[in-house]
């Protein structure tokens, strides 16, 4: 992991701020994924803010594991995320992926935070990253038919891996 490539939090009064930075991709899932499973349990969640202003990229696993959020959020509490994105590309890719669908996009930090505190890294052993991985993608394959036709390869594939 270098060190361009982080994940930054910030916790206030059930609002929750996430900020990625630099290239946000597999190497994260087990530390994006073991934050996530903390939010889940969280009894009080006014708001979600994913703030992808300084990722360069982010890849499907990735938004696999943010697709997981927006859903939950959505389904367990009624809230629908804001995802701060301004990059043309990226939110092509977003709304390619069906991102668009989950998230609501906005350009600017809806309030003010303050306090954030880099994510701590967590590895990985194999198995786990290929589960979280699986996981991630079959979220997204359950978004629409481009993404369904897209990753069922890789996660027959993977699935596939894990029953060697």
């Amino acid at each position: 992991m270098k060190a361009e490539n982080r994940i930054f939090y910030a916790e206030d009064d059930g609002n929750y701020y996430l900020r990625f930075l630099g290239d946000v991709r597999v190497t994260f899932c087990v530390t994006l994924s073991s934050y996530l499973d903390r939010l889940f349990i969280t009894e009080n969640i006014e708001s979600v803010v994913v703030d992808l202003l300084s990722a360069k990229a982010v890849d499907s696993t990735t938004l696999g594991l943010l697709a997981k959020m927006a859903l939950f959020l959505h389904n367990k509490r009624n809230l629908q995320p804001l995802l701060l994105v301004e990059d043309p590309s990226m939110i092509r890719l977003l709304g390619s992926m069906g991102i668009d669908e989950i998230f609501s996009f906005v350009s600017e930090l809806p309030e003010n935070v303050e306090q954030v505190k880099e994510l701590p890294f967590a590895s990985a052993d194999n198995d786990e990253a290929r589960l979280k991985v699986i996981e991630a993608h079959k979220i997204l394959m359950g978004m629409n038919n481009k993404n369904m036709n897209a990753f069922s390869d890789l996660v027959k594939s993977l699935e596939g891996e894990g029953a060697n």
